[in-house]
C-alpha cells in the first residue's frame, strides 16, 4: 500500500486496524456487540459484501478511515486496483476472492474473525498475488481463528540523496 499511500504510508497500519476491529473477535455479544458478530448481522440485513461488487465499494461503505480524507481516498483507490492482482484462489482475481471469502464466511455457520495484513510483494515470486488463508492464527496472543487476507505491497521509492557537495536549501 505505500506506493498508493505515499506520504500517508504511515497511516497503513491503522486503516488495517480498523478494519481488523470491524471484523475482530466479538468478547461478549451482551457487554461488547461488535466485531465479527456485527458485521454478520450488518451483512444479513444490507448486503455489505456482494458477489460482483467490489471491496473498495464495500470497505467505503464501513467508513474506514474517515478521520483523515487523503489517507481514506489512497486506500480506496488502491482496495480498487486488486482487481488487477490475481489470488492464491484458483480462477479469481484479488478483489473478487476478498469479496467472496468475506461473503462466504458471514454466511457460515460459524464465521470466523477476519484478520487483514499484508506482505510484501518484491519479497518473492508470486508475491503480488492476494492471500486468502481460510483458517490461521495470525496473532499470537489471540486463541482465535481467523479468516486472514493479505494483501500485496510496495514501498514508496526512498528520496533521492542530494549529490555529494550539492547545495542544501
Amino acid at each position: 500500500m505505500g506506493f498508493f499511500m505515499k506520504e500517508h504510508d504511515v497511516h497503513v497500519e491503522s486503516l488495517l486496524g480498523e478494519l481488523n476491529v470491524r471484523f475482530g473477535p466479538t468478547p461478549s455479544k451482551k457487554s461488547h456487540f461488535g466485531g465479527i458478530a456485527e458485521m454478520v448481522e450488518l451483512q444479513k440485513e444490507f448486503k455489505i459484501f456482494k458477489r460482483g461488487r467490489s471491496f473498495r465499494t464495500s470497505v467505503a461503505v464501513l467508513n474506514i478511515g474517515a478521520t483523515n480524507a487523503e489517507a481514506r481516498n489512497r486506500m480506496l483507490e488502491y482496495f480498487g486496483n486488486l482487481s488487477k492482482h490475481e489470488s492464491n484462489v484458483a480462477g479469481q482475481n484479488g478483489d473478487a476472492a476478498v469479496v467472496n471469502a468475506i461473503v462466504k464466511n458471514l454466511a457460515s455457520k460459524n464465521p470466523l474473525p477476519v484478520y487483514f495484513t499484508y506482505h510484501d510483494m518484491r519479497a518473492a515470486k508470486g508475491n503480488t498475488r492476494v492471500l486468502i488463508t481460510d483458517k490461521s492464527r495470525p496473532i499470537p496472543y489471540f486463541q482465535h481463528d481467523y479468516l486472514t487476507i493479505s494483501i500485496p505491497t510496495k514501498a514508496l521509492p526512498a528520496a533521492k540523496k542530494p549529490a555529494k557537495g550539492a547545495a542544501k536549501s
